[in-house]
C-alpha cells in the first residue's frame, strides 16, 4: 500500500516508521501558516454523494460519463470521473473505484457467484442421487440422467474457479 500511494501522488516525507511517530510529534505542535485553498466543485459535489446528502443523476452526470459499468456494491450504473492516465469510477450512490480496484471488487463477486453456483449444482446431483435411489424406471434414469448432467457442470465450474488466472493486478 505504501508504494501505491507513492506512485499516486507526491509524498511530502518518506521515512521509516521508525521515524514517523517524532516527525507526527514535530508537525502538530508547529504552528504552521493558514493556507487557504479552494475545494474544486467535483471534488465538494463527489463528497456530498459520498456523505449521502447528494444522489441526484444531474450531480453525477456533472462529474463524467456514464459508461456500461455496473457497481459491485449496488448493482448500479458507473460513471467515469475525471480523465488523465488513473481512470476512476463512482455511482450515484456513493460508491467509488479505481480502475484496479474496480476489477479487484468485480473478480471478488464473480467468484463469490461462481462458488454459489457450485454448491448449489452439488446439492442439486445430491438431492437427484438421492431421489433416484428411491424411484424405479424412467422415473430414477431421468433423476440419474440430470444428476449426472449436474456433474457435468460441477466440473466445469470447479476447472474455472481452481484456474490460476484470477489475477486483480492489471498487466
Amino acid at each position: 500500500m505504501p508504494t501505491n500511494a507513492m506512485n499516486q501522488i507526491e509524498a511530502d516525507y518518506i521515512l521509516p516508521v521508525s521515524e514517523i511517530g517524532n516527525l507526527l510529534t514535530k508537525l502538530t505542535t508547529k504552528k504552521l501558516p493558514l493556507r487557504r485553498k479552494t475545494v474544486p466543485k467535483d471534488i465538494l459535489t463527489e463528497a456530498k454523494i459520498a456523505e449521502r446528502v447528494l444522489s441526484d443523476l444531474q450531480a453525477v452526470n456533472s462529474l463524467g460519463e456514464q459508461v456500461p459499468f455496473n457497481c459491485p456494491g449496488c448493482g448500479g450504473v458507473l460513471w467515469k470521473i475525471g480523465g488523465g492516465k488513473e481512470l476512476r469510477y463512482r455511482c450515484h450512490t456513493g460508491h467509488a473505484y479505481t480502475y484496479k480496484s474496480l476489477l479487484a471488487e468485480q473478480t471478488t463477486k464473480i467468484e463469490e457467484t461462481m462458488w454459489t453456483a457450485l454448491r448449489m449444482f452439488e446439492e442439486r446431483r445430491n438431492l437427484l442421487t438421492t431421489y433416484a435411489k428411491t424411484q424405479t424406471g424412467a422415473v430414477a434414469r431421468s433423476a440419474v440422467e440430470r444428476s449426472e448432467q449436474s456433474q457435468v457442470h460441477i466440473d466445469r465450474i470447479r476447472a474455472i474457479l481452481l484456474a490460476d488466472d484470477k489475477s486483480t493486478t492489471p498487466n
